[in-house]
């Protein structure tokens, strides 16, 4: 999940710029978003697929948890993201601008505040080895 988390980092503080790169932002809030639900799905003993399409990984969320059913709208904007920060095509980038950003944003954090709060994840406080790492966690 730490790679979720630096994701939505960077598209946060990417909006500080004086020239913020709003597809890029977007671009990695989906990354963040796609990590946050296949940290959950893990979590559920759930192999890791190849997926991108976070509508996918949500109705295998839902299998676990119903409440994801909650995130479907978060899902299907953030979807819009998967080439459109990458590659230019049929969106040009200068077409996402600073509102785009900030909902991508938002979806991003409704998608990790959810992941968390249905990960029963050991505090601080009740490690037993401080070297205990997180689904997603590699190095």
């Amino acid at each position: 999940m730490r790679f979720a988390r630096e994701n939505l980092l960077f598209a946060r503080s990417g909006m500080k710029e004086d020239y913020a790169p709003y597809h890029t932002i977007c671009f990695l809030c989906h990354g963040s978003a796609e990590k946050y639900l296949k940290a959950f799905l893990i979590w559920h003993g759930w192999e890791l697929k190849k997926i991108h399409d976070l509508n996918d990984l949500l109705a295998f969320c839902v299998d676990f948890e119903q409440g994801f059913e909650n995130l479907k709208e978060e899902c299907g904007l953030l979807n819009e993201y998967i080439t459109e920060g990458r590659y230019p095509g049929d969106l040009p980038f200068e077409s996402i601008g600073e509102d785009d950003a900030k909902e991508a944003i938002e979806a991003a954090e409704k998608i990790e505040e959810h992941v968390l709060k249905n990960i029963n994840l050991p505090s601080d406080d009740e490690k037993k080895d401080p070297g205990d790492k997180m689904p997603g966690d590699e190095g």
